[in-house]
């Protein structure tokens, strides 16, 4: 079973890794100082004490060739696990019984557990009550009634830019599949490669280089909407891209073969037939760029400004200020619009399992 499942465990273990050697937000806001590459081109771009751009662009180089040197090494030991299966010796799923059963249900009641402590008690200190920035005793909503009075632009903002991202993913990433897939040739197999990029490379060092490209004349995008959506288009593409290719390598080509020789065109064949049949696939993926777009921190503390704070950017902002009750509230409305958007998407999908 273990060398079955090892492209699976390798995949989560890249999928891991990235997530924890991009992320800014954990170690600057309780990492006490403690330098990750993230967190040092941030410093190094936007420092109080002046910034050094040519530092910052040496370690975010560094930072992209580590990345791609893991990424490039996990395709590798990927390509030493490939098997076949036919329906003679299909797998099977078979219950667990007697003590077995009990030790693997503790052990994942526990593990789950484990990770969801941090966020119960998030829930629970936005409950708390507040004198000013200090916790008092007992019990109140005052959180969140002064998160709701300054809600009037990180809520919409957090779904505007989060759904606009979304559609452009989505879309993009059936045209990439399409290409990959039905149009498979040497230069399509370098955009398949190349829209894996974003995924190797820190949040920080995509928003510095898009304040450094979209900055001066002739185009001028800094600080607008548009910015923050290329960003997050940018960064969480390839999730969607992997699932949907993943997605229509299963489906036959003859299926559009037969439309066509009824008379459809070969885009209406694909867009009709193939792409609904491609639906479950497409929404896997696209559930997971939209959670990961919707608590987006490190490439937007860099474009944003006052007209496009989201959610996350309003939590960090108030604890920076030392405001926990506050950043507790919106965190707490950050993890229900997350529960939700799951919950949607299992009614959608009609199935209680994620994956990716």
């Amino acid at each position: 079973i273990i060398p079955l499942i090892m492209p699976t465990i390798i995949a989560a273990t890249l999928m891991v890794f990235m997530r924890a050697f991009a992320d800014f937000g954990t170690p600057l806001l309780i990492g006490e100082g403690y330098q990750t590459f993230p967190v040092v081109i941030y410093n190094a771009y936007f420092s109080e004490t002046g910034s050094d751009r040519g530092f910052g662009a040496a370690v975010s180089i560094i930072a992209i060739v580590i990345t791609a040197i893991i990424f490039l090494f996990q395709r590798y030991v990927n390509s030493k696990f490939t098997f076949t299966m036919n329906a003679m010796n299909s797998i099977e799923r078979k219950p667990l019984k007697g003590i077995k059963a009990v030790l693997i249900n503790l052990y994942c009641w526990f593990m789950v557990g484990l990770a969801f402590l941090p966020q119960v008690y998030v829930i629970y200190t936005s409950f708390l009550k507040t004198s000013g920035k200090l916790f008092v005793k007992g019990y109140s909503l005052d959180s969140y009634r002064l998160a709701f009075r300054n809600l009037r632009r990180a809520v919409p903002n957090t779904f505007k830019i989060g759904l606009a991202a979304l559609a452009i993913v989505i879309f993009l990433a059936i045209i990439i599949a399409y290409l990959v897939v039905r149009r498979s040739n040497f230069i399509n197999k370098i955009i398949d490669t190349l829209s894996m990029i974003p995924y190797i490379i820190p949040g920080s060092v995509v928003g510095i280089a898009l304040v450094m490209a979209f900055s001066k004349k002739p185009l001028v995008l800094t600080g607008t909407v548009a910015i923050m959506v290329i960003a997050l288009v940018i960064r969480r593409i390839p999730y969607t891209i992997r699932s949907s290719v993943a997605t229509l390598q299963q489906i036959p080509l003859s299926i559009e073969e037969a439309a066509i020789s009824l008379g459809a065109t070969k885009m209406k064949a694909f867009f009709g037939i193939t792409v609904p049949m491609m639906a479950n696939g497409i929404l896997s993926g696209a559930i997971m760029s939209w959670v990961t777009i919707i608590t987006e921190l490190s490439t937007a503390i860099i474009l944003y400004n006052l007209r496009t704070v989201t959610l996350t950017l309003a939590v960090y902002t108030y604890v920076s200020r030392g405001n926990y009750g506050i950043a507790a509230a919106y965190a707490t409305i950050l993890t229900v619009a997350t529960i939700l958007s799951l919950l949607l998407y299992m009614f959608i999908a009609k199935t209680d399992e994620v994956s990716f």
